[in-house]
């Protein structure tokens, strides 16, 4: 299903930039000789691992994302399970689990960056065999519960498909019952679909917010203990407040283009807001743009990877990189508001 170029071309360009910048990214980490990030190198090197999975998994199961009436919709358009009603219903919800994965590898940074700063004596626990199935399971559960959520809670049925047969038809040019969904009916539906589809969304809202919060919480305790801790040399605060100025900006980079369009996708049909398919705009594009910018931020904020990037032109990449969160954050609410126009 052909819906913009922006939709259709945009995802994918972002995706081969994933593929660009995560293994350059991999390199700098593998060749520095005279890091002083130690055994840290091991999770961002998962990262980039990560990054590149999340676009694969995207160009294989794109998607698009629409709001009509009283329902949010994210459907399956292209790929290889395209046709296959049941399958591609689950691709789409481990699409989507993909959200939570991205909350739980920052979580677990988050964590590391932590225990460095306030236990470093569990350090070498954490990188041992059994410390290592902890951070994958605690990883992983997050994608388990989203995807199971999707699957439970917002699945297809056909007096949903009824409800939005009409707008797709006419917008679309299809059937939607032969789309495979995730659909969540706020009203004008039986009482069982309105209770389920509330449940999900405010789950998933839950598992969203106890994220950002565990950012948020952690995210304090180390700033104030880089600020006020005298035990720290002066090279060890410095590298600690690099890596954490690298975490900050991963965190507002998901926060921007994953946590905010998914509010604005969910909860924009519960107030009757008709955004139709520019959610494809504010949602869509937006995640797709995640694995790329997550390397380039560290690469431009790590000066021992910066530097032998862009030898010469320090102070302008540093510069560049402080405006990123704000910039990143600017182009969503044009967005939006761009978005709410167009309804009114």
């Amino acid at each position: 299903m052909y819906i913009h170029w922006s939709h259709h071309y945009l995802p994918k360009l972002f995706g081969g930039l994933s593929f660009i910048f995560n293994p350059l990214f991999m390199y700098l980490i593998v060749t520095e000789k005279k890091t002083n990030i130690g055994n840290y190198r091991f999770l961002l090197m998962f990262f980039a691992i990560f990054d590149m999975i999340y676009s694969l998994v995207e160009l294989l199961v794109p998607v698009a994302i629409h709001g009509t009436g009283y329902a949010f919709i994210i459907y399956l358009t292209d790929g290889p399970f395209i046709g296959n009603l049941r399958f591609g219903q689950l691709a789409v919800s481990v699409r989507c689990g993909f959200i939570a994965l991205s909350y739980g590898i920052l979580a677990v940074h988050f964590i590391y960056r932590y225990i460095a700063l306030f236990n470093p004596k569990y350090l070498p626990e954490i990188l041992r065999p059994i410390g290592m199935c902890c951070i994958f399971t605690f990883f992983i559960a997050h994608g388990i519960a989203w995807s199971t959520i999707c699957e439970t809670f917002l699945y297809l049925d056909n007096e949903i498909a009824e409800y939005i047969h009409e707008p797709f038809m006419r917008i679309y040019e299809c059937n939607s019952h032969n789309l495979s969904m995730l659909i969540a009916l706020y009203n004008d539906g039986s009482d069982s679909i309105r209770l389920r589809s509330w449940a999900g969304i405010l789950i998933l809202t839950g598992i969203s917010i106890y994220a950002i919060s565990l950012y948020i919480i952690l995210g304090t305790k180390i700033a104030l203990k880089l600020r006020d801790n005298p035990a720290l040399s002066k090279i060890t605060k410095t590298m600690h407040k690099q890596l954490f100025k690298a975490l900050a900006v991963q965190t507002i980079i998901p926060i921007c283009i994953s946590f905010a369009p998914c509010l604005a996708a969910w909860y924009a049909p519960a107030l009757h807001l008709d955004f139709g398919k520019w959610n494809n705009y504010l949602g869509v594009i937006a995640l797709s743009a995640f694995p790329f910018m997550d390397p380039l931020a560290i690469i431009l904020l790590l000066p021992n990877y910066r530097n032998r990037i862009f030898p010469n032109s320090s102070k302008t990449i540093r510069q560049c990189t402080t405006t990123m969160a704000s910039m990143t954050s600017r182009a969503y609410l044009s967005q939006f508001t761009a978005s709410v126009n167009y309804v009114v």
